[in-house]
């Protein structure tokens, strides 16, 4: 190895002296010959000292000097321009090489103070890696529970109870922390309850606002979503009893403003009542206000009579028609209704006759 390393740098000096002798007349044959012979006492030496390092690097230094040396002679900045490219990459490179000469250590050798902060955190990384996963647990224990304890505490904050509840079974088991984790499986079950007895509240809440708006239909879809939702619920089990008693309120109310109307010949008001009203009473309930109701009927009956008869004097024939549609649906078996019904085909025609009059 040691003469391949010397002569190789030893080859490239002959060779610049055979260019040398041979373009001795030329422009630069003396420089060539000059480098060579220069190269090769420096090749000499190197062998000579046992560096291969001086052998190979000063053979190239002196070819570049010597290219240099050309180029300002023939006047070429291109040939200056390569020398000094040569002069810097062996500058740059000998260093390197310098090291290599004496020898690097091996990765896994022990660190020493030369290495400096990242060679030992390379080593460090490296040994970490090289770990079980139950040794990385045990090392970084302590960091994991931090980490365990945070995420319970936010899922609690987020109202992420069946998660917590898991985690607390993996501080349980994995770590052994398990009057810590029963502690925060209290704190987990009772947050769970108090958000679970919150929503019953409002959903009872957002019921009782149904209720008071009369939409039985939507009160009975929200009621069984409510069983659906919080069926183990003490307050789920009156939602019958809560509706019915709602319905018999508002049936009671009704009735109380019903006999009023009719006490103060509130006619218009009184039948208003008495439609809805209806929705509600059952049979028995109806044979009570049977006389009242036929009553404020009678006369509701006879108020349109007297309606419709002014509004034909006044030929008002489009309120007449109105009124008499309303006769006729709301007591279509009466003679004032036979009697409505061949006057109504006139009533409209001439309803819209007066309309397109008036545009």
């Amino acid at each position: 190895m040691t003469l391949v390393q010397h002569g190789l740098p030893a080859l490239w000096s002959a060779a610049l002296i055979a260019v040398g002798a041979t373009f001795l007349d030329g422009p630069w044959g003396g420089v060539a010959l000059g480098a060579g012979a220069m190269s090769l006492v420096i090749v000499g030496i190197g062998f000579a000292v046992r560096s291969w390092l001086m052998s190979v690097y000063g053979a190239l230094l002196v070819a570049a000097i010597g290219v240099i040396v050309a180029g300002g002679i023939l006047g070429s900045a291109t040939v200056i321009a390569l020398g000094v490219l040569t002069v810097a990459i062996t500058g740059a490179t000998a260093p390197v090489a310098a090291l290599l000469q004496r020898g690097a250590p091996l990765p896994d050798a022990p660190a020493r103070s030369e290495r400096g902060p990242v060679m030992d955190l390379v080593r460090q990384i490296h040994e970490h890696t090289m770990l079980s996963d139950s040794a990385k647990r045990v090392l970084f224990r302590e960091r994991e529970l931090g980490l365990l304890r945070d995420a319970i505490e936010l899922d609690i904050q987020e109202g992420k109870y069946n998660v917590a509840l898991t985690l607390c079974d993996e501080m349980a088991d994995v770590f052994g922390y398990r009057e810590e984790a029963e502690a925060f499986r209290s704190r987990i079950l009772q947050a769970r309850q108090e958000r679970y007895e919150t929503d019953v509240a409002t959903a009872i809440a957002q019921l009782d606002e149904t209720l008071a708006a009369r939409d039985w239909a939507r009160v009975h879809h929200e009621a069984a979503r409510i069983r659906r939702l919080y069926g183990d619920s003490h307050l789920v089990l009156d939602l019958d009893h809560r509706i019915l008693q709602a319905r018999q309120d508002h049936k009671e109310e009704l009735e109380e403003q019903f006999l009023r109307a009719a006490e103060r010949d509130d006619v218009e008001r009184a039948m208003t009542l008495l439609k809805e009203l209806d929705r509600y009473l059952d049979p028995h309930e109806a044979d009570r206000l049977t006389e009242v109701a036929q009553g404020v009927v009678s006369r509701h009956r006879e108020n349109l009579g007297v309606q419709f008869k002014l509004a034909v004097n006044d030929r008002r024939w489009g309120e007449a028609a109105r009124i008499g549609e309303v006769i006729i649906g709301e007591f279509p078996n009466t003679k004032m209704a036979d009697e409505v019904r061949s006057m109504i085909d006139v009533l409209r025609s001439r309803a819209a006759q007066t309309t397109l009059a008036t545009e």
